[in-house]
């Protein structure tokens, strides 16, 4: 049953039945649980009664009932005095056995407390059944109840936990679950630890294989795998998440995905979502998988990718899938890749990336020296260099020997960058105009004799930015792919001509690639003929 989410309990409507020593059909203790037995179709078990703080409180358990007829919760302060509730979350309890007739829900209820509420009632309604409208009370401060939550968290069926989890994420303002003195995971911390743990990717994790949890700089993010398990019992496989962000120097948050989507799949799984994380954080997702009767619960850390990288996750890349998982996949696949172009439209149509000619003194970026040809063709050109350009960054592996040439002329101010995305950043800190130049440009202008078409297509170093979010979010390989890109659509080349690297030979490979090529015909992006 998927969990409900509901307000306040409403006001009797039949007489209550009080549950005691006396009333009780059944009554008995064991394992930390308190049962009682109000007749043959309705029961109930509670696991605990404590408090989450002086305002709110917790009340963990499960109702037998009829079939159909999911039960309505409250807390009372006194008969027919009803307290606020401020999360009754509804959940599967396959641990306790249903009877002929009857379902067994779990629920977690937080509920307020009032000043100076001196009695706790716990009251269980059950609409129709042969006996039409039913409603029980229990006194819970009559009974030896547990009352350390973060105990029983620990301790309870794990997809009662996750669900409270996942509940208390939505709503993390309104509800204390996250925000006791246990720390930033509230009753929740010991038990996340227990999970297993996924780190970035496995070839194989429990049941799973290809295992991979992926994120991008945007904080859009993957986990998938292949159900590996001969036993399973048929049927989709449900996935959910939520995560857990975790700042530099400790700081940590529950957080629920934006956007999360699931594939219909049946020996495998594709969960994703978006968080908004901080620079530096570490983001890890809580998954909860279910199949039929069987259930799987851990804990997954996103691993950096690049974008070819994540989709290759999203769309199971490694696995190998039955038909008609490779069908439904295809079909989800092409919803969800549709959806992410509409989020990023916006982002990617407002790019400042259109250049013009060169300033006088700006920054030359070469960012693909790769090896002793590329700097014999820089050294040729040097001269022109000198007289059009400031200062000029290099990168690749021939950089640093490319640098040391033009350091002993003395005429640039030389940086080495490193990899491609260094030497962008250290472009941007330079002000003035940047003039990305890859090696085939340079090759020609020294083919051509025209050192002048070097500097037609320059942009302000504050718009060098945008070409790493369009990395990030667009990239179709390395960073000196994406700046590849970039050079040539400022040259006047459309990007619809541009070739996308090949995902993967299938249709979902097509889909991949249909999706990047829509992504760069986003971008408006026009310069200087060359």
């Amino acid at each position: 049953m998927p969990s409900r989410h509901l307000g306040p309990g409403s006001q009797p409507e039949g007489p209550i039945r009080a549950a005691s020593p006396s009333g009780v059909s059944g009554h008995q203790r064991g394992l930390g649980r308190v049962y009682f037995e109000f007749g043959r179709t309705l029961q109930a078990g509670l696991d605990c009664a404590g408090d989450l703080g002086p305002d709110q409180g917790a009340v963990f358990g499960w109702v037998r009932h009829p079939a159909g007829q999911p039960p309505e919760l409250r807390v009372e302060a006194g008969p027919g005095a009803p307290v606020g509730t401020l999360l009754l979350d509804l959940h599967p309890r396959n641990d306790v056995e249903e009877v002929e007739g009857t379902a067994v829900t779990g629920f977690s209820l937080v509920h307020e407390i009032p000043r100076r509420m001196a009695g706790r009632i716990l009251v269980i309604g059950v609409a129709g059944g042969p006996a039409g409208r039913q409603e029980v009370a229990i006194d819970l401060l009559a009974y030896d109840l547990p009352s350390e939550l973060r105990e029983v968290t620990l301790s309870r069926d794990w997809g009662a936990s996750y669900q409270l989890l996942r509940a208390s994420a939505l709503d993390p303002g309104r509800v204390a679950t996250l925000h006791t003195e246990d720390g930033p995971a509230g009753i929740f911390g010991r038990w996340l630890d227990r999970l297993p743990r996924l780190a970035g990717a496995a070839d194989w994790f429990m049941e799973f294989k290809d295992a991979r949890a992926a994120i991008l700089p945007d904080g859009e993010l993957v986990v998938s795998g292949g159900l590996h398990a001969a036993d399973a019992p048929a049927g989709r496989i449900e996935a959910m998440g939520c995560a857990v962000v975790r700042a530099p120097g400790g700081a940590a948050a529950v957080v629920p995905l934006a956007g999360e989507a699931s594939a219909p799949l049946e020996n495998g799984f594709v969960l994703c979502g978006a968080v908004a994380p901080p620079p530096g954080a570490t983001v890890e997702v809580v998954v909860q998988l279910r199949r039929g009767i069987r259930a799987w619960w851990f804990l997954a850390e996103a691993a950096p990718v690049t974008l070819p990288d994540f989709l290759a996750a999203l769309s199971l890349g490694r696995t190998e899938l039955l038909p008609v998982d490779a069908a439904s996949l295809h079909g989800w696949l092409r919803g969800a890749l549709a959806e992410r172009s509409r989020a990023l439209h916006g982002y990617l149509s407002g790019m400042a990336l259109s250049g013009g000619p060169a300033a006088p003194g700006g920054t030359a970026l070469l960012f693909d020296v790769n090896d002793d040809y590329a700097a014999r063709v820089l050294a040729l050109l040097a001269p022109d260099m000198e007289a059009r350009f400031a200062r000029i960054v290099l990168s690749g592996p021939a950089a640093g020997r490319a640098a040391a040439a033009l350091l002993r002329r003395g005429g640039l101010e030389v940086m080495v960058g490193g990899d491609a995305e260094g030497a962008l950043a250290l472009a941007a800190g330079g002000g003035g105009t940047v003039a990305p130049i890859d090696t085939a440009a340079l090759v020609d202008a020294a083919i051509e004799g025209n050192p002048a078409r070097l500097t037609a297509n320059a942009l302000p170093a504050e718009s060098l930015p945008w070409i790493a979010g369009l990395h990030a979010v667009a990239g179709t390989g390395t960073m000196e792919a994406t700046m590849r890109r970039v050079v040539a659509m400022m040259a006047g080349v459309d990007a619809s001509a541009l070739p996308v690297p090949a995902q993967r030979p299938d249709p979902v490979g097509g889909l991949l690639s249909e999706h990047l090529r829509g992504l760069w015909e986003m971008v408006p992006m026009a310069g200087s003929p060359r």
